[in-house]
């Protein structure tokens, strides 16, 4: 169906053909889509979200060990809302080029999307980014690693940001991650039907993917990689765009323990703003997707002049554990 997966493009950039998926703006109202997975005024998006002809294009930027189908929920509901929504395939992830390993550096992700936005002449978009994608994301509109000024951009929303990237090998997702690929196509399904039992089908079949269809090799070459950045939490103070920090529940799988949370609300520029989802882990926009969905209309639509304001409450959501377990804090098995 074309509202759920979007169409399917190539374009050549300077590391070779990457592979993106678009979802054309709707009208404003909710697609039969985008209805029927529950897109409605409840995620913050519809006729309601105030978003018309002026509404900003969206790339998508999926983290490390992922692909465009992370997104495939989060995506029509933007475009129900009227918004052009851009899903990418990172190097090395679903179908775009697959460079060597040491070629996953932040420098390189983020010339990848200054390139991409021309490509697609994409007029001020805005990026909302997951983990590895966020920290790309943030390099790209700070002009970090580059002595090239950002492109024009609307905002960005980064979720679950890593504080760097050289910690994120010794977090517990991370490890489960890893522990996970070793397996079985069969046991992993049934794991993440179990530990993600509240998740929509959609999303755990993204997630199956995901671990299973992951090169190894390219997972570990974007953390050893994206280590030589440094700590990334300090880019924020650079920021000139407008940008929703989101974070899940770090004792339910999320990267940003309270002090570097607190660290992330002292560089945030005025215009900023910094929420957490405390029934989520680290894949909120999978794990809590109404919540997320509903943060990001406000932010958007009180950074684009449409919609509430971006400290509207938030109800927590059901979901827990590293990834989403409806319960105690429950990691993916691993070696």
């Amino acid at each position: 169906m074309i509202a759920a997966a979007g169409e399917s493009h190539r374009v050549d950039l300077s590391a070779g053909r990457f592979h993106y998926r678009a979802w054309p703006a709707g009208p404003g109202a909710l697609t039969e889509f985008g209805a029927s997975a529950g897109f409605g005024a409840s995620a913050g998006f519809g006729a309601s979200a105030g978003f018309g002809a002026g509404a900003p294009a969206v790339i998508l930027v999926h983290g490390n060990g992922s692909s465009w189908t992370t997104w495939s929920r989060v995506a029509p509901a933007l475009a129900a809302a009227g918004m052009r929504a851009y899903a990418v395939d990172l190097r090395g992830s679903g179908s775009s080029v697959r460079p060597p390993v040491g070629a996953y550096g932040l420098p390189e992700v983020a010339a990848d999307l200054r390139e991409l936005i021309a490509a697609l002449r994409l007029d001020a978009p805005w990026l909302i980014g997951h983990c590895w994608g966020a920290a790309a994301a943030l390099a790209l509109a700070t002009g970090a690693f580059t002595d090239r000024a950002p492109p024009a951009l609307g905002g960005l929303v980064l979720e679950e940001l890593p504080p760097d990237m050289s910690g994120t090998a010794d977090q517990p997702v991370v490890r489960d991650f890893l522990g996970m690929m070793r397996k079985p196509r069969e046991y992993v399904a049934r794991r993440i039907a179990l530990i993600c039992r509240d998740w929509d089908p959609v999303d755990r079949e993204s997630l199956l993917g995901d671990v299973c269809d992951t090169d190894p090799d390219v997972y570990r070459s974007v953390i050893s990689d994206g280590a030589a950045a440094g700590p990334l939490i300090p880019l924020l103070a650079r920021l000139t765009v407008p940008a929703l920090l989101l974070r899940g529940n770090p004792r339910r799988g999320g990267m940003l323990d309270d002090e570097h949370w607190g660290q992330v609300r002292r560089c945030l520029p005025g215009h900023s703003a910094a929420r957490e989802l405390p029934g989520s882990g680290h894949e909120v926009h999978r794990g809590d997707q109404p919540g997320f969905l509903r943060l990001v209309a406000d932010f958007l639509g009180s950074a684009t002049g449409a919609g509430r304001p971006a400290d509207a409450p938030v109800t927590p959501a059901r979901n827990g554990g590293a990834f989403c377990h409806n319960g105690p804090e429950l990691h993916l098995p691993r070696e």
